[in-house]
């Protein structure tokens, strides 16, 4: 029981000290500018769509999703009267 507890005393100053000065943390460069990226002819249709939509009151992501399948066939009737009301522009 005293071994093991001069054990621990001999080894307990050892645990938080350090060898040297602890090393400068790496500093990593952060582009403050995305890469430029390019839509598609497909892409930028729909963000004009979704701009003509912003400004004609569908803000809601529910309304968007239903303009979008009214538009590609998905849903039909009652849901699409904003859709016949706001055609997509070309």
């Amino acid at each position: 029981m005293v071994a093991a507890a001069l054990l621990v005393l001999a080894v307990l100053p050892g645990c938080g000290a350090q060898e040297g000065p602890a090393p400068a943390p790496s500093v990593v460069p952060v582009s403050s500018v995305p890469p430029a990226q390019t839509l598609t002819p497909a892409q930028q249709r729909n963000e004009r769509i979704r701009g003509m939509l912003y400004t004609a009151g569908c803000t809601s992501n529910s309304c968007v999703q239903a303009y979008f399948a009214c538009l590609d066939g998905y849903l039909t009737g009652e849901p699409c009267q904003f859709f016949r009301d706001h055609p997509p522009p070309p």
